[in-house]
Order: C-alpha cells, then sequence, then structure tokens
C-alpha cells in the first residue's frame, strides 16, 4: 500500500505581516488555491522495530535525496531539515520511502514549505497510526518551522494548507482562530476569473525577510507600528468587501495593503514588481500586492472585467515573469491510503 496527501497553498493574503511572533495579534484573510505540495509514502513490509528504520526521501523538484536512519540520530544541516523535522516530530519507527514535489516554483511566496510540511504530517500520521485532526496538522506544522527549526515565520499559511478556501483568521499568536467565508459560487467563479498570479522569476528567503523586518519594527519611530494597525485594519475591510460582493473595493484593499506592507521594510518591494505591478495598472489591474513577505517571489492581481486577458499578456511581455494559473481551492488538506 501506499499512502499520498496533498496541501494547497495560499495567495493574496491581507493582513500578512500581523500573524507574526512580533505583532503579537492580528487578522488575516487569504484565499487557498489548487496549487499543492504533494506527498507520496510507500510503505515498508517490515514490522515497525523489527530492524533499524531506514527513511528515504526524495524531494524531486528540489533535485534533492536523503536517506535517514532512526530519529535520535537525525541532524539538521541545511538539506530538507523541514521534512526531516517532519519525521522527528511525527516518531517514524519505521523504514518509508517519501517522495514530495509542489506546483509552485521556489521562493514563490504562497506558502509553500508550510503546505509542504501540512501534507507530510497528514501523510506521516496514516503511515504511523496517528492520523491528526486538521487544526493539529497547522499548529504543529508551524512548530515544526518555527520551533524544530528556529525559523521567522507567521502562522496563517499552515492553517489555509490544513483548512483550504477563502478564511477569516484572527490571530493571538501561536494561536489562530479559522472562520471560512461562504461565498456564493459564482462569486467565487469571477474570482477565479479575475484573480491573476505572476511569478516574478526571483525566488526569496522568507525567513531572510522577517528578520530584517523585525529588526525594523523594533527600531523604528513609529510609521511600522503604524503600517500593521492599517494591515489588520485591511484584513477586517476585505472580509465586507467579500461578503459584499465587492470588486472594486477589493482592489482598493489591496492595494492598501500593498502600500501598508511597503512601509515595513524597503527589500520588501524590488524593482521586478514595481515594474510589474506598474505595467499591470496599465493594461487593466485594479489591485496588486506581493504574496507572503515579499522581496521576490509573486503577486497577485485583481483584473478589471474583461482585461484578464490583456492583463496576462503585457505581463508576460517581462523578463522572467510567469503566469501560475490558479483557482480557489474549496478542500484544504487531504490524505488517503491507495492500491500500489
Amino acid at each position: 500500500m501506499l499512502i499520498r496527501s496533498k496541501a494547497p497553498v495560499r495567495i493574496c493574503d491581507i493582513g500578512g505581516w500581523t500573524d507574526t511572533r512580533f505583532a503579537g495579534s492580528g487578522v488575516v484573510v487569504n484565499f487557498a488555491v489548487d496549487l499543492y505540495a504533494h506527498v507520496i509514502v510507500f510503505e515498508s513490509d517490515a514490522t515497525p522495530g523489527s530492524a533499524e528504520p531506514r527513511i528515504e526521501i526524495d524531494a524531486l523538484d528540489m533535485g534533492e535525496r536523503i536517506e535517514l536512519g532512526h530519529t535520535r540520530d537525525i541532524e539538521y544541516d541545511g538539506v530538507l531539515d523541514l521534512l526531516k523535522a517532519a519525521v522527528v516530530r511525527m516518531g517514524v519507527d519505521r523504514s518509508l520511502r517519501i517522495v514530495i514535489w509542489s506546483d509552485t516554483p521556489p521562493g514563490c511566496g504562497m506558502g509553500t514549505s508550510s503546505s509542504v510540511g501540512v501534507a507530510l504530517l497528514a501523510a506521516l500520521g496514516l503511515a504511523v497510526g496517528k492520523p491528526l485532526p486538521r487544526h493539529s496538522l497547522a499548529e504543529l506544522a508551524h512548530a515544526l518551522e518555527v520551533e524544530e527549526l528556529k525559523i521567522e515565520c507567521g502562522v496563517q499559511d499552515q492553517y489555509a494548507a490544513a483548512f483550504g478556501g477563502v478564511q477569516f483568521m484572527e490571530v493571538d499568536f501561536p494561536h489562530v482562530r479559522t472562520s471560512p467565508l461562504d461565498l456564493s459560487e459564482d462569486f467565487v467563479h469571477e474570482l477565479n476569473e479575475r484573480f491573476l498570479v505572476a511569478y516574478t522569476g526571483q525566488s526569496r528567503l522568507s525567513d531572510d525577510v522577517h528578520r530584517n523586518v523585525i529588526r525594523n519594527y523594533r527600531a523604528g519611530a513609529g510609521q511600522e507600528r503604524e503600517a500593521i494597525g492599517t494591515l489588520r485594519s485591511c484584513a477586517h475591510e476585505m472580509k465586507n468587501a467579500l461578503l459584499g460582493q465587492d470588486f472594486g473595493r477589493m482592489g482598493e484593499i489591496m492595494n492598501a495593503n500593498w502600500e501598508a506592507q511597503k512601509q515595513l521594510h524597503p527589500m520588501i518591494t524590488t524593482p521586478a514588481i514595481e515594474t510589474a505591478v506598474s505595467v499591470a495598472f496599465a493594461n487593466g489591474a485594479v489591485g496588486a500586492k506581493a504574496n507572503g513577505a515579499g522581496g521576490g517571489g509573486s503577486l497577485t492581481f485583481l483584473c478589471a472585467p474583461g482585461m484578464e486577458f490583456q492583463v496576462r499578456q503585457a505581463l508576460l511581455e517581462l523578463p522572467g515573469i510567469r503566469i501560475l494559473p490558479c483557482s480557489i481551492a474549496r478542500e484544504g488538506v487531504r490524505s488517503w491510503h491507495s492500491p500500489r
């Protein structure tokens, strides 16, 4: 038997940065989309505990492969450490082969590492007979990054991966209360048409961006704290705009969120991002923001009706730009047994 799992990534995180340790409390609206982290776990026929476990991990899209022994001997050395941390936390005591890949490019700012963590924990839970509910998967996936690996990251991505859909999240770091927004089918279809996700071709390490923002926030004279307050307000306003099906207001909120986000640190934007945003607005976009921490990665655009094609074509003329076709993923993480 083999076990499969997959978890979606998220885009357009309104209120992002308020879900962090340094902000303390916050509010986020984000959109899970059908670009997934995929995991396959091939179960060994050997009896658990009958021999020293050997765990093989193949990260296909990263070109990395490692072999692990007993969990007590695992060391974090910068090679697939998140995956090692999942094996450690789940107490895997049997031989397994784990294959992982993602639909998103590296460093795209869409929470891919968190989706990988959630998907792997879900699959390992089935493999060791300890399946976890969604909320526990999100909590544990966050712990892998901040406790095991000492990475600075927010908490929204893990919950988007676990629950899917369009979520309104209230954060008292590290605790999260999620509320799915009940949107009509027609409105979701229209969102799928008007949203456009573009990868800039520039990957970035979110931990580096987070540490720079934290230093700026602590040393700041008020601008950064005001920006965090604006980001919280944007999330509340986006919730109301979505429930009111107000696309014009959505675009305004995305733009306000992006301007506030850029106030946190100069490295959040880049010349390539600014060029892409300018080109998109010149060709029919009404809203734009970088996904996640910024500093590269990807952007979400909201297009005026009937202008989606023009925005796409204009962006594709820019060097390095890739369009990432996607739609809102109503479901979060899924894991299941499958015959070989």
